[in-house]
């Protein structure tokens, strides 16, 4: 399980923070157009000059943030595969799990809800196909593991993989449209408990 991802070992000093920090920020503000050089380093109060210090180039600071999401979802992803879990609980706690870290973490927005944030750099879209491709992995294999044991409904699995996926983004993408004017983790919740009734096999019962 999880074999497209490895975990990336890059540390960043406290300038390259701040620079990544800096072009989340825009790049939430403004869209991919409004992450240059010269916007992160007025924003940092750093010259182009001191950008490239620390980045060779902005696709360098992508990559970066990029890395710092992909560590972050591999040890979420690891941890729910080492859980134990029963299937259906597994995938509840994926669910909630991405939409806490939705809500918290500026990177992990960026990364997954920036529309072409990587099409400009193939090296970088590689990236985030792999991260992609983790979540698949481990929500396929809850789900098919799950209809083998009779807890969830004998639906093609690439379906239920789409509808729990798919209600998981339009819920953060009507969240982000608001202005982030409701509690996305509780709303989660709450959408949660339909998506259980829908997944859940009704001939097991409450056993």
């Amino acid at each position: 399980m999880l074999t497209n991802m490895k975990t990336p070992t890059r540390e960043l000093n406290e300038r390259q923070r701040q620079i990544i920090a800096a072009a989340i920020e825009l790049l939430e503000a403004g869209g991919m157009e409004a992450v240059t050089v010269k916007a992160i380093g007025a924003r940092v109060g750093f010259s182009d000059a001191a950008v490239y210090r620390h980045f060779e180039s902005k696709g360098a600071i992508l990559a970066a943030i990029a890395d710092q999401f992909a560590e972050g979802s591999l040890r979420l992803l690891e941890g729910l595969a080492a859980t134990g879990h029963e299937s259906l609980p597994l995938v509840r706690s994926f669910f909630l799990d991405r939409l806490n870290v939705f809500a918290t973490d500026p990177v992990a927005l960026a990364v997954m809800f920036a529309e072409n944030l990587f099409r400009a750099e193939p090296e970088l879209a590689v990236k985030v196909d792999q991260i992609m491709a983790a979540h698949r992995e481990i929500l396929m294999e809850a789900l098919v593991t799950g209809q083998r044991r009779g807890e969830i409904r004998p639906l093609p699995p690439e379906h239920l993989f789409l509808l729990v996926t798919g209600s998981l983004r339009l819920l953060v993408l009507q969240w982000r449209a608001s202005q982030r004017a409701f509690d996305l983790p509780a709303a989660g919740l709450s959408l949660w408990t339909t998506l259980e009734a829908v997944l859940k096999n009704p001939s097991r019962g409450d056993s």
